[in-house]
């Protein structure tokens, strides 16, 4: 009999799906954890706009704007190889 009748090993499927969820609950509450510490506010002056906004906010924002740049860098280097070719 297989191993899924007899209830040893689970399927890789449940598996992954498992370690997928550990991942997001070690990184949530790492995030968690980063927010609570980070509450502080602190002045931002970008271009013509000046104001205050908690540290976690400040560095959340630019990490964020620090991807979707990566992701479009990416994009245009890939696009502009698929016109060459």
């Amino acid at each position: 009999m297989s191993d899924e009748i007899l209830g040893g090993e689970a399927p890789a499927k449940k598996r992954g799906a498992r370690e997928r969820l550990l991942a997001v609950a070690i990184v949530a509450a790492g995030l968690g954890a980063f927010i609570v510490q980070n509450t502080d506010s602190t002045p931002v002056t970008w271009l013509i706009f000046t104001g205050t906004a908690p540290v976690w906010v400040v560095i959340v924002l630019a990490a964020v704007a620090g991807a979707v740049l990566s992701e479009l860098g990416g994009y245009l280097i890939r696009r502009r190889k698929h016109r060459a070719n």
